[in-house]
C-alpha cells in the first residue's frame, strides 16, 4: 500500500467542512466560565477553603457522585478563584490535584505531589526522585518541606478510589495525620474525589474519621439539565447551525438514560461532530449521535478491560472459558488460571461480587435460569467480542500467555 491514503486522509481533513470552532471546549479537560446546576456544591466547597484565606487549616473535603456529575470541575473552579484571591492579599497557597487514576502507583502520586509543590526544584535535599526512594522517606521529606517553608497545603486526590483501590489506604493514613508531624508551621488539607458512595467502606477506620470531615453528594444530572449544559456548550464549540436540536436532544436522552453523566453527553457531541465532519455533513445529526454512541461504547469497553486488575482479568478469561457458565465453574477455572499465573486466588464471595460489577458495567450478563426440581442457577456469559477482550489483555505481561494458548 502506497503513502497516498495518508497525503488523501489529511487533505480532506484541511479542506472538509469544520463544524467545530473551538474542540477545546468538548475535551474532559475544559472547565467553562459557568457551571450550570452546580451552584450550591461550588459555594460550599468554596466556603470551606475559604478559612485559608485566613491563615487557618480548612476541614478535609470527601465528594462523592457518579463520573460526569461535575465534582473535579467544581473543585478547579473554586481552586482557580482562591488562586486568585491569595495572590490579592500576597498569601502562598499550594494545591496540587492529582488523578491518583492516572498516577497509577502510591509512589507515582507522592512524586507527583512533590512535583505540583515544587520540592523537585527548590530544595535537592528533600527532592522527591521518580524512582529510589522508600515510601516513608518520601513522605517525610514532602512534610519537612512544608513544615520548613511554613506553607498552606490543599491536596486534591481525584479518582481517590482509584488510589485505595490499587494501593491501599497508607498514603491517606499518612496525610491525615500529618499536621501532627508539622511542627514549625504550616498544614495539610485533603480533598476526596470519588466516583463510588461506598468508597468509604473500604478505608481503615481511623483513615475514615479523619478524611471525612466533610462530605458531600453531587446527584447525576437530569435530561433536562444536560439539555441545557449542551446548548450552553455547544454555543461555545460550534460554528452556528452546526448541531440540530434533535440531536443535542438525543445526546442528552442517551446520556441521561444511562446515569446522567454530563462528560459522557459532551463526548458523545464530539465524537458525533467528528463523524459528520468526515462525511462532510452540513450539521450534526441524529444518525451521527447514534454512530458516535456505538463507538464510543466499543472504545469504553476496551479501556475498562485494559485497565482492569490482574484478578478482574483472569475472571473475564475464565468466563471466555466456561461451558455451562455457573458460578463455581467459572471460580474453578480462575482458580486453575492463577495457579498458571502463581497469583493468589480471591474468595468465590469475591469472584461472585466482582462478577456482579461487570454485569453493572455491561461486559457480562449474568442471568438466573430455572432448572426445575433441581431448582436455580446463575448463568454468565461474556457480552464484549472476544477480538476486544484479547486486544484488550494482549499487552499484560502476566496474562498474554494464557491469550497464546486459548488460541
Amino acid at each position: 500500500m502506497s503513502d497516498d491514503f495518508l497525503d488523501n486522509i489529511f487533505e480532506k481533513a484541511a479542506t472538509g467542512k469544520t463544524l467545530i470552532k473551538n474542540r477545546r471546549t468538548l475535551t474532559i479537560d475544559y472547565v467553562p466560565e459557568k457551571l450550570p446546576f452546580r451552584d450550591e456544591e461550588t459555594k460550599t466547597v468554596a466556603q470551606a477553603l475559604s478559612v485559608v484565606l485566613k491563615g487557618a487549616r480548612p476541614s478535609n473535603l470527601l465528594l462523592f457522585g457518579k463520573p460526569g456529575t461535575g465534582k473535579t470541575a467544581v473543585v478547579k473552579k473554586v481552586i482557580e478563584h482562591l488562586h486568585k484571591k491569595a495572590k490579592e492579599l500576597q498569601l502562598e497557597v499550594i494545591v496540587p490535584i492529582i488523578n491518583t487514576k492516572s498516577a497509577n502507583t502510591a509512589y507515582k502520586v507522592l512524586y507527583e505531589i512533590a512535583e505540583n509543590m515544587g520540592i523537585n526544584k527548590e530544595e535537592k535535599k528533600l527532592q522527591v526522585h521518580f524512582t529510589g526512594l522508600s515510601m516513608g522517606e518520601a513522605t517525610d521529606r514532602i512534610l519537612e518541606f512544608i513544615g520548613k517553608k511554613k506553607l498552606n497545603v490543599v491536596i486534591v486526590f481525584d479518582e481517590i478510589d482509584s488510589l485505595v483501590d490499587k494501593n491501599g489506604d497508607d498514603i491517606l493514613y499518612n496525610f491525615t495525620r500529618a499536621n501532627e508531624r508539622i511542627s514549625k508551621g504550616g498544614f495539610i488539607s485533603l480533598i476526596g474525589i470519588s466516583n463510588s458512595l461506598t468508597f468509604k467502606d473500604k478505608l481503615d477506620p481511623r483513615v475514615r474519621s479523619s478524611l471525612s470531615e466533610e462530605e458531600m453528594v453531587f446527584n447525576p444530572y437530569k435530561v433536562e439539565q444536560l439539555q441545557k449544559i449542551l446548548i450552553e456548550r455547544a454555543s461555545l464549540a460550534f460554528n452556528d447551525d452546526a448541531v440540530s436540536n434533535a440531536a443535542i436532544n438525543l445526546c442528552a436522552a442517551m446520556a441521561g438514560k444511562e446515569n446522567g453523566d454530563a462528560r459522557k453527553a459532551i463526548d458523545l457531541l464530539r465524537v458525533a461532530a467528528e463523524i459528520a465532519e468526515r462525511e462532510k455533513a452540513d450539521k450534526v445529526e441524529e444518525k451521527h449521535i447514534r454512530l458516535a454512541q456505538e463507538k464510543i461504547e466499543k472504545d469504553t469497553s476496551y479501556e475498562i478491560l485494559k485497565n482492569s486488575t490482574t484478578h478482574t482479568k483472569i475472571i473475564i478469561m475464565a468466563i471466555m472459558k466456561s461451558k455451562i457458565g455457573n458460578t463455581g465453574e467459572v471460580y474453578e477455572i480462575y482458580s486453575s488460571l492463577c495457579k498458571h499465573t502463581e497469583q493468589e486466588p480471591l474468595t468465590q464471595r469475591r469472584i461472585t461480587q466482582i462478577i456482579s460489577e461487570l454485569d453493572q458495567l455491561g461486559l457480562v450478563m449474568s442471568n438466573i435460569m430455572s432448572q426445575g426440581r433441581y431448582g436455580r442457577s446463575q448463568r454468565i456469559k461474556i457480552t464484549v467480542p472476544v477480538l476486544t477482550i484479547k486486544e484488550a489483555l494482549k499487552d499484560d505481561p502476566i496474562l498474554s500467555a494464557l491469550l497464546m494458548v486459548s488460541d
